[in-house]
């Protein structure tokens, strides 16, 4: 299987592009390419862009003069931008193709296997006529009845709902030159009703090989002298170049979290890599930024399969906007365990015209605003470029799940117990500390409810650190919250008298696992947050 080295892949949404203030023009659309590249992004690492397809290729929108019904001030204008541009002849989606191409990367068409966006909507010009038409193939009967996009996603069992997908895919590769498909399992994660949905599974491969098939297909007309070629041999679709024989085209699955959280929801990962079906694995978190992949698990499990590992959007709950030095800590830990290279998914910063946003973005942000780091781009993509460079390791929130039963945040410590928190480290501690570039190792628990540094203690990998000092047995307050700026965070302030901010020394921390362990002298607390930060000498 081709296993091409790319280092940073980038997830575009697509309707982002049209989330500015109203006329959208050309450059708009080609920014969606050329902020990610030199020289708005000096030293890119960025090798490959997948962009959510158009999927109204047909003009399908159940009714594109209900837009007047979510004309409000503060809409969002994506919509009337899109069509308006359509209308005007053009194809923009094509044209971010087009631009990619241009400029070297590799374009992937990515697929939303069962997208809710806008199903809370009645009549959204955007949820298109096959939705409503149906509504008994939803993996529930009472989707959306509360007013949620809850169980509105569409029933895989069903052969309508299959087809309809296969015909999308179909239609984008047999019009345009893309290099892949990505298959985006993350948007969302449910693809049959009820209990058991592992019990679903052959449904899902037999799908998958369907595509598999659609590709292969596909191809083999833009080979030259293929049988079923167009009239003009090795002739690509939009946006391409007379391709080489025996050129395939990847197929790329996103999948949530994990293999195990995967094959719960009837997706054998596994079983596809067996079988030839795909090429690239991506793993992605639903809609919240969550950084504790065991990618080191999934690359043994899937050999010969590019693996690549990141996060979804740019927030930590409840609301934390994701900071540059923790993007850095997430892909160094992946690509220390494996990962082929970083997978960025909808951080829409990175792409978006945002000196001229419109009141809607003005006031939620949308994800985006005062979140751009273009430096990023040159960073995330090699261990080579993350060496050296500060790092924060945050813990996620959110409840256990099957593939995370361990402790997650917040945590309640019971009275006179402890509780112990699983981190993964990405940085090799070891040879920094012999080539001395490190400056400081700092361990750091936030407690909502506990602001007396003697109720508890942090340990880090059995290593008491309140206690290793002979004259400062217990924590002092930090002078902040924030280990690192971040300017972008807008959080209501904590009182650093519930920050307890540790020294640590690089013997006591190393590269891959450790554990974090609080411990209650007295009465019950909550710990909200669990933070590692390594800070690197300035060159």
């Amino acid at each position: 299987m081709n296993k091409k080295h790319r280092r940073i892949i980038v997830n575009n949404d697509y309707g982002n592009i049209f989330q500015a203030r109203p006329p959208i023009t050309t450059r708009d659309i080609l920014d969606a390419v050329d902020k990610m590249l030199p020289p708005a992004a000096p030293g890119s690492q960025v090798d490959a862009l997948f962009l959510m397809i158009d999927a109204d290729f047909s003009g399908s929108v159940i009714g594109p003069e209900l837009t007047r019904l979510y004309d409000h001030p503060m809409v969002d204008p994506c919509i009337e931008s899109l069509q308006k541009m359509k209308a005007e002849g053009k194809d923009p989606w094509g044209m971010v193709l087009a631009r990619a191409k241009e400029k070297g990367l590799d374009f992937f068409a990515s697929v939303r296997m069962n997208d809710t966006h806008y199903k809370d909507g009645v009549f959204h010009p955007w949820v298109d006529q096959f939705y409503y038409d149906n509504l008994h193939n939803r993996v529930s009967q009472s989707g959306a009845m509360d007013g949620s996009r809850n169980l509105t996603e569409f029933d895989y069992r069903k052969s309508a709902v299959r087809e309809h997908c296969l015909a999308m895919i179909r239609g984008v590769v047999e019009n345009y030159d893309v290099d892949g498909v990505e298959l985006d399992m993350t948007r969302n994660c449910r693809f049959f009703p009820g209990e058991n949905r592992e019990e679903c599974a052959p449904v899902m491969t037999e799908f998958v090989r369907q595509v598999r098939e659609v590709l292969d297909a596909a191809a083999a007309k833009r080979t030259p002298g293929s049988p079923g070629s167009p009239g003009t041999p090795g002739t690509p679709g939009k946006g391409g170049k007379p391709r080489s024989p025996a050129q395939r085209i990847e197929l790329a699955v996103t999948i949530p979290c994990s293999l195990y959280r995967a094959r719960l929801e009837g997706l054998d990962v596994p079983a596809w890599v067996r079988l030839g079906y795909i090429d690239l694995l991506c793993l992605s978190t639903p809609f919240e930024v969550d950084t504790e992949r065991d990618v080191a698990d999934t690359v043994l499990k899937v050999p010969g399969v590019a693996v690549y590992a990141g996060c979804d959007r740019n927030f930590q709950y409840p609301g934390r906007p994701f900071p540059k030095e923790a993007y850095r800590a997430m892909a160094c830990n992946y690509l220390r365990q494996g990962a082929t290279g970083t997978y960025i998914y909808n951080v829409m910063h990175w792409t978006m015209r945002l000196e001229n946003p419109t009141e809607a973005m003005q006031v939620h942000g949308g994800g985006s605003l005062e979140v751009h780091d273009a430096s990023l781009m040159s960073e995330v993509g090699e261990l080579k470029t993350l060496e050296g460079l500060d790092k924060l390791y945050l813990v996620s929130h959110g409840p256990a799940t099957p593939d995370k039963p361990n402790a997650t945040l917040p945590v309640t410590v019971p009275a006179l117990g402890e509780v112990t928190i699983r981190v993964s480290i990405g940085d090799d501690i070891a040879a920094a500390a012999k080539a001395g570039t490190i400056e400081r190792i700092w361990v750091q628990a936030v407690s909502p409810d506990c602001a007396d540094y003697n109720n508890y203690t942090l340990k880090l990998n059995g290593i008491d650190l309140a206690r290793q000092y002979a004259y400062t047995p217990y924590a002092t307050k930090p002078p902040h919250r924030l280990i690192f700026p971040e300017p972008e965070n807008k959080m209501p302030p904590t009182p650093v008298e519930n920050v307890r901010r540790h020294p640590a020394r690089a013997i006591d921390l190393h590269m891959g696992v450790n554990y974090v362990t609080i411990k209650s002298w007295k009465a019950a607390m909550t710990v909200s947050d669990v933070e590692i930060a390594i800070v690197y000498k300035k060159k």
